[in-house]
């Protein structure tokens, strides 16, 4: 059996996770948590636990400071259940914005970075903080102080910590990148510094060599570090400029750089494309693959994670920022990067330019789904809240927040219309009304669609609404066998909302 099948299978069975859909199905859900002090609130990192998920990520003003590292604690259905803060006296992070943090094998617990700096001290520091299943602390420890001093991310492999991260003595410098590896209790065993390159992700291979991706002089860069710290090889990114947001070791022997490029470095109205590398552990490109382009807004287009789903295929997750049109794009990939399904998701959508919707983590989940945090913005200035809110977005299997969507045969989705569809009695005994609150005058393509799926994809019901945005509708699936069914209401481009359904 596959490695990652196993450790997907143990994690089912480590969490001993009560049964968290219906008839079968996956819960999901697409929920915002605002700041509960003020200001902005960010989500880097996302993990499930037997209680729901953490969300470990950025607030501000938490205690003196304008930016506090924070654990949000979120149950199955993403209900927010409260959180902690780090509470250092300073500005903190994780580290980078992509996943910072990393889940220890076995179970126990996660490792991160806690960076702080400013605050009227001298000196950055960097440290590392062991959380256990829950999210709470069980100890922190310094790993470096210096002029300028960050832990970039925390790779847990082999009963080994792994850091990377920015060392310099003189603010002036250029260098100062470090890797390191400690023991399980953060005691130095290895600490390299000097390596050319703005660390952005890191990940770690059986042998211990370490994978550090960044950029240096404008472009995607990555750089392979071994055991013993030496530098074996680098590669920049092949094209003009760009940057490598993420990188992941997977099917046992390649590398996947996760980011963007653009033709030129920060001109008027330049564009930027979401980008993907595949590379072998030699450093030898496999294959690429461009995804979406922004339309020079120079913004917010980039791929930022992934992993590895099966033997055959990985997911990746990104933003992409167009006028009145911010996504997170979801993939599923083969291994030889065909892409073989693409969704797109958002909270506040629709919204200009300046506000995006960036999905910083993805991860699996133990029912076979999917999990996302990032930000989602919205317009919402009005104190205590601000416009940049953490973002926890569950899917299902197929990446479809109702599921079932995978068999409408249209990727698009419009947001801020989930509850336009209400179905009752549900569960019921096949025979259920449904009542359609569009808003009035919502721009449609064509004539509204009605098509209601059973839990293998089959349809059982198709139904033209015509134009009409608020109906109230009679539906009889009696006839069908007892189990989950998906109803869908699109139109010849969008689906527009949808409801689950179950016959008793």
């Amino acid at each position: 059996m596959n490695m990652h099948i196993k450790k997907r299978l143990a994690l089912g069975a480590s969490l001993f996770l009560a049964a968290l859909s219906m008839q079968g199905q996956s819960t999901t859900f697409n929920v915002v948590h605002y700041n509960v002090s003020s200001g902005f609130a960010a989500g880097q990192s996302v993990r499930e636990t037997p209680n729901g998920y953490l969300v470990f990520g950025l607030q501000t003003q938490h205690d003196t400071t304008m930016q506090d590292a924070t654990v949000s604690r979120f149950d199955h259905s993403g209900q927010f259940l409260g959180e902690s803060f780090l509470a250092h006296p300073r500005y903190e992070t994780f580290g980078a914005s992509s996943d910072p943090i990393s889940t220890i094998p076995g179970g126990v617990g996660f490792i991160g970075g806690w960076s702080t700096f400013w605050g009227g001290v001298p000196i950055d520091s960097a440290r590392v903080v062991r959380f256990n299943i829950h999210g709470d602390t069980l100890w922190t420890k310094l790993l470096l102080s210096d002029t300028i001093a960050s832990v970039t991310e925390a790779v847990a492999k082999n009963s080994k910590f792994y850091f990377t991260g920015v060392k310099v003595s003189n603010a002036q410098s250029s260098a100062g990148v470090y890797v390191m590896r400690t023991d399980t209790m953060a005691n130095v065993e290895l600490l390299q510094t000097q390596f050319v390159i703005t660390p952005n992700s890191m990940d770690v291979d059986d042998e211990g060599n370490m994978y550090v991706a960044g950029n240096r002089n404008y472009k995607g860069y990555m750089i392979k570090v071994d055991s013993s710290g030496s530098q074996v090889w680098n590669r920049f990114q092949p094209r003009s400029e760009g940057n490598w947001y993420g990188i992941k070791h997977m099917f046992g022997d390649r590398l996947l750089c996760m980011g963007s490029w653009r033709a030129y470095h920060q001109p008027l109205n330049d564009t930027t494309t979401m980008y993907l590398c595949m590379y072998d552990e030699s450093g030898a490109l496999l294959w690429d693959f461009e995804g979406f382009t922004d339309r020079g807004t120079q913004g917010v287009t980039f791929f930022t994670d992934g992993y590895q789903d099966s033997d055959s295929t990985f997911i990746v997750c990104g933003p992409v920022q167009r006028t009145f049109w911010n996504r997170a794009l979801i993939y599923r990939f083969s291994a030889d990067g065909t892409p073989l399904w693409q969704r797109d998701y958002a909270h506040f959508a629709n919204l200009s330019a300046l506000y995006p919707e960036i999905p910083w983590d993805i991860e699996p989940t133990s029912d076979g789904g999917m999990v996302l945090t990032g930000e989602s913005w919205n317009q919402d200035t009005i104190p205590p809240y601000s416009n940049v809110n953490m973002w926890l977005l569950k899917l299902d299997a197929e990446g479809c927040l109702v599921p079932g969507c995978q068999y409408v045969g249209i990727n698009e989705v419009t947001y801020g219309l989930e509850h336009a569809m209400k179905v009752w009695p549900n569960p019921s005994d096949g025979k259920v009304n449904m009542n359609l609150n569009l808003p009035t005058g919502l721009p449609l393509e064509g004539d509204l669609l009605l098509q209601v799926f059973d839990a293998n994809g089959r349809l059982v019901l198709r139904k033209n609404l015509g134009i009409h945005e608020v109906q109230t509708l009679s539906l009889d699936l009696s006839g069908q066998p007892a189990g989950f069914y998906s109803a869908h209401i699109s139109d010849a481009r969008r689906i527009l909302t949808g409801s689950k359904i179950v016959v008793q």
